[in-house]
């Protein structure tokens, strides 16, 4: 952190360079939705979703079987299978006030220290829009997966588990496969632990020597975060089945209290949708 410098008088001009420079670019829960920026103005924005479900014997199962057409006659026609809903901003933030000594501070302990504390309090708001995600996307997925032959820490077989539930996904989404799986660290060290994610006849690399699996196993980009509950996962594709529209992207203030010190604010404020809730499956039994 020496390169960014003594604390300038500009306090919030430091802070909001320290973020931009160390606050992590990529978070796993969010980067799986569609990410848009609104207006701070939006409060409750409509949506529509699409509630189709497909099988692969007879199609979109919301619409009726076609019907058997008379001479003269017209077909019956279905509704879109969509239903109109609403979503509301919800913001999160948090605050902390410096003293005066340390704001006056030169020592790059004392940097590092004022710069860790804005990052920490920057993933104690995302730890809540992960959890805030999390609950919406099992209440929200259009597929449900039951494994039934155990946790994987027991007798369960992760690949066989994750092939029955592609397979599951792809006739369900009519024909659109999965491109993530996201897990909680328990299950994620389960697989690591199966020889046949860290085999060298799937890849060149030494997996045991890296501490890593086979890359995209089974065609899956496999996403850890411990908000996900254990014994459960997430399957989908990425950017289709929901939208997060951001209007605050951890916007900073500050307010000067004299010789208290300064108050500085951290504030995010977001929207989740879920348009498309048949390219989202929740996994439990793992």
């Amino acid at each position: 952190m020496s390169n960014l410098g003594q604390i300038p008088t500009d306090y919030k001009k430091f802070l909001d360079m320290f973020l931009h420079k160390y606050q992590a670019k990529e978070n796993p829960v969010r980067s799986l939705f569609k990410n848009t920026n609104i207006d701070s103005a939006d409060t409750t924005p409509e949506y529509v979703r699409l509630l189709q479900d497909y099988s692969a014997a007879k199609g979109f199962t919301s619409f009726d079987d076609p019907d058997l057409l008379a001479d003269g006659a017209r077909p019956q026609a279905d509704s879109m299978g969509t239903e109109d809903a609403t979503s509301t901003i919800k913001s999160y933030a948090k605050a902390y006030r410096l003293d005066r000594k340390l704001l006056k501070s030169s020592k790059s302990t004392i940097q590092s220290f004022i710069a860790e504390h804005a990052l920490q309090k920057v993933q104690i708001i995302e730890n809540q829009i992960n959890r805030n995600l999390l609950t919406n996307m099992a209440s929200n997925a259009g597929q449900t997966y039951t494994a039934t032959g155990g946790t994987w820490s027991t007798t369960g077989d992760p690949v066989s588990d994750i092939i029955e539930a592609k397979q599951a996904f792809y006739d369900a989404a009519g024909g659109q496969a999965a491109d993530f799986l996201l897990l909680n660290p328990n299950e994620l060290g389960d697989i690591e632990k199966d020889n046949r994610f860290q085999s060298t006849d799937y890849v060149s690399t030494k997996q045991m020597e890296t501490g890593t699996i086979t890359p995209n196993p089974l065609g899956l980009k496999v996403v850890r975060d411990p908000a996900v509950t254990t014994g459960t996962f997430f399957m989908g594709v990425s950017g289709r089945f929901g939208e997060m529209m951001i209007s605050e992207n951890f916007d900073t203030t500050e307010s000067d209290e004299g010789l208290a010190g300064k108050v500085h604010e951290i504030v995010f404020s977001y929207i989740d949708q879920y348009k498309l809730p048949r390219y989202l499956m929740y996994g439990t039994g793992i």
